[in-house]
């Protein structure tokens, strides 16, 4: 059982163009946009994800694109995860999303988590208090609305894939989000007792 969390207060760090990283809070400690928390110290597997496949994706896409980059190292922090991405060099794909995240179009990021205990929030939402890290993303929700609009207008970027994927993507303006049905973290958790995942 996996699922995703996009963190409003995930965001760029540092971008770096000779080496093509960049440094990034990936999950904080703070409520996401559906009150849901994802403790930062309760990742467990941070040293075998990082040996066994440290993939970075675009957006979560396990089949319709390749990985973007790998994961040169995290760093587990009480309130937040950051981790430095380096990006597939000589792959279009993935230095025009690097290229948006250097010109700051877009900031955010994604985490891919299954998650292993978890408490109801009063007042609604789940505290996960220990996860494994499958996989981050680069997502596609600009800090600026109207910025992969004007992105894709400049001609900044010049994959067809990437373009044609980022057509899609509507900005987001005023923050607004719509939960999706039949949230995978609620079937983890029954009223007040913890129910692991297997």
């Amino acid at each position: 059982m996996t699922t995703t969390r996009t963190d409003p207060r995930a965001s760029t760090l540092y971008a770096d163009g000779g080496s093509m990283t960049v440094r990034s809070v990936i999950t904080t400690g703070q409520p996401d946009r559906a009150g849901d928390v994802v403790v930062p110290t309760g990742l467990t597997n941070a040293e075998a994800y990082l040996i066994d496949n440290p993939v970075v994706l675009w957006a979560h896409s396990r089949t319709t694109v390749p990985p973007i980059g790998r994961c040169d190292w995290l760093d587990v922090q009480p309130h937040r995860v950051v981790a430095q991405t380096t990006f597939a060099r000589g792959v279009s794909f993935a230095e025009d999303v690097f290229r948006l995240y250097e010109l700051g179009v877009l900031r955010g990021w994604s985490i891919g988590f299954i998650p292993r205990q978890a408490d109801r929030r009063p007042g609604g939402g789940l505290l996960v208090k220990q996860w494994e890290l499958l996989e981050y993303s680069a997502v596609p929700i600009p800090e600026n609305p109207g910025a992969l609009t004007v992105a894709l207008q400049k001609g900044l970027v010049q994959d067809a894939t990437l373009r044609r994927w980022l057509s899609r993507v509507p900005d987001d303006r005023g923050g607004k989000w719509v939960p999706a049905s039949g949230d995978v973290l609620t079937r983890l958790v029954r009223r007040d007792e913890v129910v692991h995942s297997e």
